[in-house]
């Protein structure tokens, strides 16, 4: 199991888990962080605004984390999909994000076009692909042709030919990849350290854009934007003065490469 909240506060504030313990109680009993910054120092052993600010924030977060994941846990058991090494983990997933990642399997959702593509017999196929690249697509696919036919969640195209048979085998294949905490976790490390953003000024737009002028030719790296410049380039992009792109930085090697 995860630290109580309170103990996860303590080491995030360096307080003593009992400075943490009184401020959380005056919070609830409807204390502000200037009162309790004030008048409640002695209370609070003398935790500052600053440090009140911060643990009024990451309460609410960390109290939302824990209500999300007994909720998680509850739909979960509910559909009997529950095992130990799934619940191991998301008792330790130490942020929304995460908890989150896993949930995305068993999140209940629409008929999706993976869905329907399993009802029509393609999970063989895309995991065959998947796990031999040397076997010919058509040639596997040319094996799962099937009439349209309906089932007890609606009406099922079938597989027409071999081109239906391959679209639903990389469907499958894309939700799976889609649902894998692992892997999206590992792109999002990957994003956040090679990711690049850049912005340019859409085509006449200089002059009635000049209050996004910074941004006309910007890039930067997406693990160092801060908040304010980010929420920038989004207005530039809304009001249709910047078009926004995000590119890998390998992307810029093979750009210079294909020019040389």
């Amino acid at each position: 199991m995860l630290p109580s909240i309170e103990q996860r506060l303590a080491v995030e504030l360096a307080a003593k888990p009992v400075q943490v313990a009184a401020a959380v109680a005056l919070l609830d009993e409807g204390a502000t962080v200037p009162f309790i910054a004030r008048y409640r120092k002695e209370v609070t052993g003398g935790l500052d605004d600053i440090q009140l600010r911060l643990l009024e924030e990451r309460l609410r977060y960390l109290r939302e984390l824990e209500d999300r994941r007994t909720a998680i846990i509850a739909s979960i058991e509910e559909q009997g999909k529950m095992t130990p090494v799934l619940l191991d983990a998301i008792t330790h997933a130490e942020d929304k994000t995460r908890l989150e990642d896993l949930y995305l399997p068993y999140k209940p959702k629409r008929r999706t076009k993976a869905q329907i593509a399993v009802e029509a017999g393609l999970l063989p196929l895309a995991d065959a692909l998947l796990v031999d690249p040397m076997l010919n697509p058509d040639t596997e696919a040319a094996n799962y042709l099937k009439p349209a036919f309906t089932t007890d969640n609606g009406d099922n195209p079938g597989v027409a030919d071999v081109k239906a048979a391959l679209d639903g085998a990389r469907q499958i294949l894309m939700e799976r990849f889609a649902e894998d905490a692992t892997l999206l976790q590992a792109l999002r490390e990957y994003l956040n350290d090679h990711g690049i953003v850049e912005s340019k000024v859409v085509a006449g737009k200089e002059e009635a854009g000049e209050k996004f002028a910074d941004y006309f030719d910007y890039s930067e790296t997406l693990g160092t934007i801060p908040s304010h410049r980010a929420l920038a380039l989004f207005r530039g992009r809304r009001e249709e003065m910047l078009t926004v792109t995000l590119r890998l930085d390998s992307e810029e090697e093979k750009q210079n490469g294909m020019r040389h």
